[in-house]
């Protein structure tokens, strides 16, 4: 290997120490992301000296072993602190990761004419990390599951009456007291900003393949059998009016304990649209 070569394992072990020393101190980051970090740039300084032709890569992962050195050097003379105390397990950690950087090197560096990615590798990293990219945007967004969006921004009162407008001039239904009128809009409204009516088609398209049981209609009633909005309603309607005729409470209380024996976890959000129709 030469005099050469033990001079840049050292420089390259005073980078990567200062490297690692840099990311603790600005990002405070895990003995773990320690070890993932140090592999990486280790693996940085691989490509660089393939891409130069610097030909002392098939023993690198000594790199790992002046690291080792550095470190208990700085500890012992700057921070005045035991390195080989077995609390901070400074030398498992070490041992792991020489014998992981000389892993690498023999089964990897020593195997392959460069490191860094050819055009075709990064054409196929690129798109895994466009796919990566929109399926995070679509979870963000709720895309892929049907979260309300009221959980996470309440509708103003403005969009909550336009919606009722719209569910009253498209169902015309009939309920027997304004309580209960409003309650059911607002379990409408709740649902469908839960499951618009997009995914409903895509909810019946999906029962009409399967035939398996799943929730339809808007107000997401689990069926085994096709139903429409309109018998969604219907079906919500006689459990509600039944135990709205069978409580024994009076006023908000009355429909505060059918909302949480119906809607428990997002009772906050069901109660907020149905003060608002109420007051309509």
């Amino acid at each position: 290997m030469g005099l050469f070569g033990w001079i840049l394992y050292f420089i390259l072990g005073i980078i990567l120490f200062f490297s690692i020393r840099f990311l603790d101190i600005h990002y405070k980051i895990e003995k773990n992301e320690k070890f993932i970090f140090s592999i990486i740039i280790w693996l940085v300084f691989c490509g660089v000296c393939f891409h130069f032709a610097i030909p002392y890569t098939s023993d690198i992962f000594l790199v790992f072993v002046f690291l080792m050195i550095i470190d208990i050097m700085y500890c012992s003379y700057f921070l005045d602190r035991d390195f080989f105390d077995s609390g901070d397990k400074n030398i498992l950690y070490y041992v792991l990761l020489v014998l992981t950087g000389f892993f690498l090197n023999q089964e990897f560096i020593n195997k392959v004419s460069q490191v860094f990615l050819t055009g075709e590798e990064l054409r196929g990293v690129l798109w895994f990390l466009i796919l990566l990219f929109l399926y995070r945007f679509g979870r963000s967004k709720d895309i892929f599951s049907s979260t309300s969006t009221l959980e996470k921004q309440i509708m103003s009162p403005e969009n909550v009456l336009i919606q009722y407008t719209k569910f009253r001039y498209r169902y015309k239904c009939t309920f027997k007291t304004k309580e209960l009128s409003s309650l059911m809009y607002s379990i409408m409204i709740y649902e469908n900003q839960k499951r618009s009516r997009l995914f409903r088609i895509y909810d019946y398209f999906m029962f009409r393949l399967t035939g398996s049981s799943r929730k339809l209609g808007i107000m997401q009633v689990e069926s085994n059998h096709f139903i429409t909005d309109l018998e969604s309603i219907d079906i919500v309607y006689q459990k509600l009016e039944k135990e709205y005729s069978n409580s024994t409470s009076r006023g908000n209380k009355r429909i505060d304990s059918i909302i949480k024996n119906y809607y428990e976890e997002c009772f906050d959000t069901v109660k907020y649209l149905f003060d608002i129709i109420q007051k309509f």
